[in-house]
């Protein structure tokens, strides 16, 4: 009889190491808790009554929903929240519009040409972030109210479309096209403004979107400088509107929490339409000179 083949004992069972991905994901669960639950908060209060919305302890779900704060916000003739609306849209599409297209104009010299003082240009203008706002407030206001511009569109949108950040940030990503493409548009006849254009603004929709997004979002959440530019009811944008409709005679939290959810509509959508483009044009915007 052959003698047994002797057969391998299996060896000690690895032991599992705790995933690093584990504390990084409990982290983020926490912090994305900590960020929702105001935003929760706002919804539900906003379908409760004004009873329940007082109550103490606060009751994070509504007993018994109700839709009146919304219908009330939207029909009560002593706010016209559409009207508030609207001139939120007009004045942060218009604003969007001007603040992306100076900025691409501007960006596109200190990226792609050459000129003496190219970069102290660039350093000097970046330098400008270091002043506050609030600074240029009272002189700001005081140009619009030689202008004529107060109450009135044009102190809303005209004032801040230059922005040192979306100078910096096309410029940053105009510098990542190759300049071949550029080189082979002017063999072919093409100026400095058809180049930008049809070249390098196309190439940077990402960046271009992200911008726009950014700038949208800023226009349409501005709440100091309405407030103290716009005195007409009529004029008024919505962040103004609803603070003053909400503090007229009493704050109805129900109302406030109604008319605050539906003006953090149209940001949600916003960026829930330009989100890709906002992965893609924060992800490849180099930081090289």
């Amino acid at each position: 009889m052959s003698a047994p083949i002797p057969t391998a004992r299996p060896g000690p069972r690895p032991r599992r190491r705790f995933p690093r991905e584990v504390p990084r994901f409990l982290l983020l669960c926490v912090l994305a808790a900590l960020f929702l639950a105001p935003v929760y908060w706002m919804l539900s209060t906003s379908f409760k009554t004004e009873a329940d919305a007082i109550v103490s302890p606060v009751q994070w779900w509504p007993l018994r929903p109700t839709l009146d704060n919304y219908r009330e916000v939207l029909t009560s003739p002593d706010g016209n929240i559409l009207r508030w609306t609207w001139n939120s849209l007009v004045v942060a599409l218009t604003f969007t519009a001007l603040h992306v297209l100076l900025c691409a104009l501007t960006a596109y010299p200190l990226a792609r040409m050459r000129f003496p003082g190219r970069d102290t240009w660039f350093w000097f203008i970046l330098s400008s972030l270091m002043i506050p706002g609030i600074v240029t407030l009272v002189p700001t206001y005081i140009m619009m109210l030689n202008f004529g511009w107060i109450n009135s569109y044009h102190a809303l949108i005209w004032p801040g479309i230059s922005g040192v950040f979306g100078v910096f940030l096309l410029r940053q990503f105009f510098q990542g096209i190759p300049r071949e493409l550029e080189e082979a548009a002017k063999l072919d006849g093409a100026n400095s403004l058809l180049i930008w254009w049809r070249i390098i603004l196309p190439l940077s929709l990402p960046a271009v979107v992200t911008l726009a997004v950014f700038a949208f979002m800023g226009s349409w959440n501005n709440f100091l400088w309405p407030l103290y530019t716009v005195t007409d009811v009529d004029k008024m944008t919505l962040p103004v509107g609803i603070t003053t409709f909400s503090q007229r005679y009493v704050t109805e939290y129900g109302k406030l929490m109604a008319s605050t959810t539906l003006a953090a509509v149209p940001a949600l959508v916003a960026y829930l339409i330009a989100q890709r483009f906002l992965e893609a044009g924060l992800s490849t915007t180099g930081l090289k000179e």
